[in-house]
């Protein structure tokens, strides 16, 4: 599998990058902010990049113990509450999903985005991620998945241009296409002290309905980025629109075979989540 990727100084959309580039050396992170709750303060929420109007934003503020209004656990998954600081508490084995879902014209250009802290378990991996659920032509972004600080593949992110047996897709998709997932390891781009584990961190994917490329970022408290990649090119990389996509965070267990033990936190605190939009 090619991993061909590269670094930006400065965020833009992806149409605007040249489309096959090789993975290498990225921008160094500033500090990233403490791991310390970051509370339901004005300055924690997401505001719209310039030029970008939000189609989409969360910042769970209901109460503790509340479900999120805007989303809905997975038939068979755990809960996600609200705790009372301005934060989604995705709980071990909880998966939901947004109950909106977005149809957009091609040629929009499209931002997901959520501010994150992930947990510090070997045992459970945790996931902020963009669904397109068509039987026909299933697709999936991996804004960032996390196996944590005790497993060798510590974060990564990427994509899969099929979604496999699902209720929502056909069954065997991507068996079918003969394409497996394409991800890309990104601990190391991250201070050892500041960890996606450690520390806050907003993840981001953009992309272009119709379009063939991602572009992956991660930006800190301060506006310290991680990292910046650019997706290769391909046709099936990103949603279309003959179906609407959904955002989903998922907490799952690890096989049992590949648990490690250690940690303390399970959830995956989720501070906000937006989608921002450029229509053609």
């Amino acid at each position: 599998m090619s991993r061909r990727v590269h670094p930006h100084g400065a965020r833009r959309p992806a149409l605007v990058v040249a489309a096959v580039l090789v993975l290498t050396a990225l921008l160094g992170a500033s500090p990233a902010g403490a791991s310390l709750p970051r509370g339901d303060t004005v300055d924690s929420d997401p505001a719209p990049s310039w030029g970008w109007e939000h189609v989409f934003v969360d910042t769970f503020d209901g109460a503790a113990g509340t479900t999120p209004e805007q989303w809905h656990p997975m038939l068979g998954s755990g809960v996600a509450v609200q705790n009372g600081l301005g934060q989604l508490d995705v709980g071990h084995l909880a998966q939901l999903r947004t109950n909106p879902g977005w149809t957009l014209p091609a040629g929009t250009q499209v931002r997901v985005e959520a501010s994150v802290l992930m947990p510090d378990t070997g045992s459970n991996y945790t996931a902020f991620w963009v669904q397109h659920p068509n039987g026909v032509d299933p697709r999936e972004i991996d804004v960032i998945e996390s196996y944590g600080p005790l497993k060798p593949t510590g974060v990564q992110l990427g994509s899969h241009i099929c979604y496999d047996d699902t209720p929502e897709t056909a069954v065997n998709a991507c068996s079918a296409t003969g394409r497996a997932p394409e991800l890309w390891p990104v601990t190391q781009h991250f201070p050892a002290a500041a960890q996606p584990w450690h520390a806050w961190w907003s993840y981001a994917a953009e992309f272009t309905i119709g379009g063939a490329t991602v572009l992956y970022s991660a930006d800190d408290v301060h506006d310290g980025r991680a990292y910046e990649l650019l997706s290769p090119p391909d046709a099936r990389r990103v949603p279309g629109n003959a179906a609407p996509f959904h955002l989903r965070l998922s907490n799952k267990d690890v096989l049992p075979q590949h648990a490690v033990p250690g940690g303390t936190r399970h959830s995956m605190l989720v501070d906000w989540v937006s989608v921002q939009v450029k229509y053609p």
